[in-house]
């Protein structure tokens, strides 16, 4: 066989096994995985409402005047389906940390990170001719997720690690664009807001006794679930098989 007929051969098989960069692309199982950077804003979505039927001393992070929390790192994965060109749908999952600053009117020990999972759909731009390497994309989803924060407790009895926990469904809507490095890889920045709305939060003191959560009857309740915002700028890798 002439070197030019096993070129021809060879460029052939692969178009029949990998198909062209737009098809490929376009169909089947896709793998996302995004590393990121983000915020979920700088106070407690878990909060302190005082109730004179339950007096307590609140923190300064429960009571929502602290603002100790920063951006951090922020990691999103998908698992779904493309059954067209222009949409798919899946699994999706995400865990981010903020990062703590510190000041003398806070506690110490601080941390908070999050995690969450549910459904997403993505829609795709269909693009031709020279531009045709690029998926332009736009998705929503909704996600159970949980945040939960620690901090030490030292100036009041008893003293320990407290921690506030909240919980709630996320919309996350996001936009970004892609670029096919290979017929079946692809990498590209995005762009995600997530709408968090509270569904119940709770204050657990050192010993974990005497929780007080968003739960309790409205005549002693002092913990509210407040709603937040998330953001995060990305870079996404995307395999599809």
């Amino acid at each position: 066989m002439r070197s030019g007929q096993l070129l021809s051969f060879a460029t052939a098989m692969i178009a029949v096994i990998f198909g062209s960069a737009p098809a490929r692309a376009g169909l089947g199982l896709e793998v996302v995985l995004r590393p990121g950077y983000g915020s979920a804003g700088d106070t407690s979505p878990t909060r302190y409402e005082a109730n004179p039927n339950n007096p307590m001393q609140a923190s300064t992070i429960w009571d929502g005047t602290a603002k100790p929390y920063g951006g951090g790192f922020v990691l999103d994965g998908a698992v779904g389906y493309r059954p067209l060109s222009f949409v798919s749908v899946g699994l999706t999952g995400g865990w981010r940390t903020s990062a703590v600053s510190s000041s003398a009117n806070e506690p110490t020990g601080v941390s908070r990170s999050a995690w969450q999972v549910g459904f997403y759909g993505r829609g795709y731009l269909p693009v031709t001719g020279a531009l045709n390497a690029f998926d332009p994309w736009a998705s929503v989803g909704v996600n159970y997720v949980y945040d939960k924060q620690t901090y030490d407790q030292s100036l009041t009895v008893p003293t320990g690690t407290v921690s506030l926990t909240h919980h709630g469904v996320g919309i996350p809507l996001a936009v970004g664009i892609d670029y096919r490095i290979l017929p079946f890889f692809a990498v590209g920045p995005s762009f995600q807001y997530e709408i968090v709305t509270g569904m119940g939060g709770c204050m657990i003191p050192p010993g974990g006794e005497s929780h007080q959560c968003s739960d309790a009857d409205s005549s002693i309740r002092v913990t509210a679930a407040k709603n937040y915002g998330v953001w995060s700028i990305g870079l996404g890798l995307r395999l599809a098989l």
